[in-house]
């Protein structure tokens, strides 16, 4: 069984993001982490895996027990470490029992929109029946403490809160295409396989212009990858950073969340290629009033440089309606 709520479309974290996957001892978690992991970059995402029985008990947590305080510690150190990882634009992925929904909900607010909780669903019975470090035997004998599912509870989480909930007896490789797709809807993923067109520029600033742009590229392809040129350091032809200008084109784009993705690209000055190789390049007219708005006319009325981190966008530079 799959359910999934697409809740909260708009994410506040610049690039990056956190699946948190949650569920019973053996339901399943890290083995679907790792597949995810090894899906993810090989879609070019530099990922961290933060797993309850490894890099968390053995080097974050080490000491805690398993009693209710403890595994909440366990969480909120967990999440603490995600959302630096996010902050910074990475993908992390977490594989945690972390049975208690307050624990849960304090890492949902603490990443925000960025994180999305993945409710491995697997049957008691069935968790008991894999048992591969014999907890759930342990438990049953009497020997094994606060162990999740026998003498512990595990809480779901109120399922307009819960982002994903998957099938834990499902083939791994059909989970992780629910959880990527659950990623590219929410446009926390870029899609693979699907035409794109490319806008390349330095959009110091991004502009009305260039925003007519992106509607007609994405009319033509039905998704846009727009490459914002390093120019390293500042000056007066580029007064903002990188992350200045990715903020504003994603303000000025938030209605179109899931059909554009913004990549950092090096300082491309030359586009060189050969032969058709499946691909065409569009000159798009835009009619005089929207090519006459020049980016080095708005900088020049712009008390910017100087100021990297200072610059408000939307009081000094023209927005759309």
């Amino acid at each position: 069984m799959t359910a999934i709520n697409l809740i909260a479309p708009k994410r506040k974290m610049s690039d990056g993001f956190c699946v948190w996957l949650t569920g019973l001892p053996a339901a399943g978690k890290t083995t679907i982490a790792k597949a995810l992991q090894t899906e993810l970059e090989k879609r070019g995402r530099v990922v961290t895996m933060l797993d309850g029985e490894g890099a968390m008990r053995q080097v974050l947590s080490t000491g805690l027990g398993f009693t209710k305080d403890d595994r909440d510690l366990n969480v909120r150190r967990a999440g603490f470490v995600a959302g630096e990882v996010v902050r910074h634009g990475g993908a992390v992925i977490c594989a945690l029992v972390s049975p208690y929904a307050d624990a849960r909900g304090f890492v949902r607010r603490m990443i925000d929109t960025a994180f999305v909780e993945v409710y491995v669903q697997t049957p008691l019975h069935v968790c008991e029946k894999r048992d591969p470090k014999g907890l759930y035997r342990r438990a049953r004998a009497g020997e094994l403490e606060h162990m999740t599912g026998i003498d512990d509870p595990y809480e779901e989480s109120d399922p307009h809160v819960l982002n994903l909930q998957i099938d834990g007896e499902r083939p791994v490789e059909k989970n992780v295409c629910v959880i990527a797709t659950y990623l590219e809807n929410r446009g926390l993923l870029e899609r693979v396989s699907n035409p794109a067109a490319l806008m390349i520029g330095r959009y110091q600033p991004w502009h009305d212009g260039h925003r007519a742009l992106f509607m007609q590229a994405l009319e033509m392809e039905g998704y846009v990858v727009i490459g914002v040129r390093e120019t390293y350091g500042l000056s007066d032809k580029n007064p903002f950073t990188f992350a200045e200008v990715k903020a504003r084109i994603e303000e000025s784009l938030s209605a179109f969340v899931g059909s554009f993705e913004i990549r950092r690209l090096p300082n491309i000055t030359n586009i060189v290629y050969g032969r058709d190789v499946g691909y065409r390049i569009t000159r798009v007219g835009l009619g005089p009033e929207i090519e006459g708005i020049s980016a080095t006319q708005i900088r020049s009325t712009l008390n910017v440089v100087g100021k990297p981190y200072g610059v408000e966008w939307k009081d000094q530079v023209r927005l759309s309606s």
